[in-house]
């Protein structure tokens, strides 16, 4: 699809996705690395957002408030909400949490109101799926209801068990993962681009070592 392609060129064009050698959190020694940081100015989260409606749309996707989680979850979904209230028409409240419990002023782990309605999770990417089911466990208290979970990148990897990290997260909290791009993405890319079509092998070959 169209915003597959769109999205890897601006995560090259923009460093975020490289290719190489990279050792992970994990220990394991990667031939592609992904850092949504540098998505830091206007046109590239509008893009982004962009492409997300398109993703939202082509999945019929219905919800009243977006979530962001700290850290790098909250600048995609304050801009996503941004640019459906100003294009689309489509009001959604925005909220972020905080990685620690602020104890003064306006107390609490949760920045923002939620609505009653259905909740958008939007974060960078999963790989192990740890940090979600971090902030999922956070949640809870707030009686949300959440039934997707919406990212740049899904790696595709094992997490806990010999499924995919996804697919324990529909398993285990009844929540779809809608990516923009994954792993399966990435190696047509390279496949089929002279440029990169060096790492097609590397990459192949991890997916087969540590996807699910």
């Amino acid at each position: 699809m169209d915003y597959k392609k769109t999205f890897i060129e601006l995560a090259i064009e923009k460093n975020a996705l490289k290719f190489g050698s990279f050792k992970l959190k994990s220990e394991r020694i990667s031939p592609y690395f992904f850092n949504s940081g540098v998505f830091s100015d206007g046109k590239s989260l509008s893009i982004i957002s962009n492409l997300f409606i398109e993703l939202i749309n082509q999945e019929n996707l219905k919800f009243t408030n977006i979530f962001g989680p700290a850290y790098k979850g909250i600048p995609l979904a304050s801009a996503l909400s941004a640019f459906m209230s100003a294009n689309d028409d489509h009001i959604t409240n925005f909220i972020y949490d905080r990685k620690d419990q602020k104890l003064h002023g306006e107390k609490g782990d949760i920045v923002g109101t939620f609505r009653s309605g259905n909740t958008l999770i939007v974060d960078d990417v999963i790989t192990a799926g740890t940090a979600i089911k971090n902030t999922l466990t956070k949640l809870e208290k707030y009686n949300l209801q959440i039934d997707t979970l919406l990212v740049l990148l899904d790696r595709q990897e094992k997490g806990s068990s010999n499924i995919s990290a996804s697919e324990e997260i529909k398993k285990d909290f009844n929540i779809q993962v809608h990516s923009l791009i994954n792993i399966k993405d990435i190696i047509e890319f390279v496949t089929n681009t002279s440029e990169f079509n060096e790492f097609k092998d590397s990459i192949i070959q991890y997916k087969e070592k540590y996807g699910s």
